[in-house]
């Protein structure tokens, strides 16, 4: 499968302006080793904690402010940036600033990627209980796999959508059209991609406290790593073609 285009530079992603590479304090866990004391290793993994649920409350923020439907795309978008330069140790110190000006540059594009998607979810879960509560049998037990299996896709579809957004620059069609054949040739990325997000939100509806501070942002992070390094692999090929 061909690349859709070749992954932003740093200076692109960042409008041509050079990141400050933060101290080894403000890094992140892989920099323990540099960090002498155990203070200074709780101050990192402190970071991290703010980090994440700050980056929580603001994709919160922006999928309200859309309604959903038309900001949850644009906050993954947003938070998945931000959460990759805290894996790659080079943290935003500006997460407000960071995060609005990502989501309204990738508003439209993000929107449009997602939004079939989130429709699709929406429906098939809406057909789920809706099949539950009128009956039982084969017939009903297939339509309820069916729908489920369509679900789940749509998460998976949904999980990829942040690297692929943010490493890439082509328009909405092409990410889509790439976005739904993704998982069906990264089968295992996909597996992980949709049991940690079941996971964690069978674990939201367990205990809502912590759907609130990292619902979204520890599912976009977990499954960033797994995306990106299909990504990665997909890169090498193309550019060995």
């Amino acid at each position: 499968m061909a690349v859709m285009a070749k992954p932003q530079s740093d200076a692109r992603r960042d409008g041509g302006e050079t990141r400050r590479r933060l101290a080894p304090l403000e890094g992140s866990p892989t920099d323990m080793q540099d960090v002498p004391g155990w203070s200074g290793r709780i101050m990192i993994w402190l970071r991290w904690i703010t980090q994440i649920i700050g980056i929580q409350l603001l994709m919160v923020a922006g999928t309200a402010l859309g309604l959903v439907i038309a900001g949850l795309g644009p906050s993954l978008t947003a938070g998945g940036a931000l959460l990759a330069r805290l894996v790659s140790g080079d943290p935003s110190d500006q997460l407000w600033k960071d995060f609005w000006g990502t989501y309204r540059s990738q508003w439209r594009r993000s929107v449009l990627v997602t939004a079939p998607a989130i429709v699709v979810l929406a429906l098939a879960w809406y057909e789920i209980l809706v099949l539950q509560a009128n009956g039982d049998g084969a017939f009903i037990a297939i339509l309820t796999g069916t729908s489920a299996a369509v679900a789940l896709y749509a998460i998976a579809y949904l999980t990829y959508a942040p690297a692929v957004l943010r490493r890439y620059t082509d328009g909405p069609l092409r990410t889509a059209r790439f976005l739904l054949v993704a998982p069906l040739v990264s089968p295992l990325v996909a597996l992980g991609c949709m049991v940690t997000a079941v996971a964690f939100g069978a674990i939201g509806l367990r205990w809502p406290f912590l759907l609130v501070l990292a619902g979204l942002s520890v599912p976009v992070l977990l499954t960033g790593l797994l995306v990106d390094r299909f990504l990665d692999k997909v890169d090498t090929r193309d550019d060995e073609e």
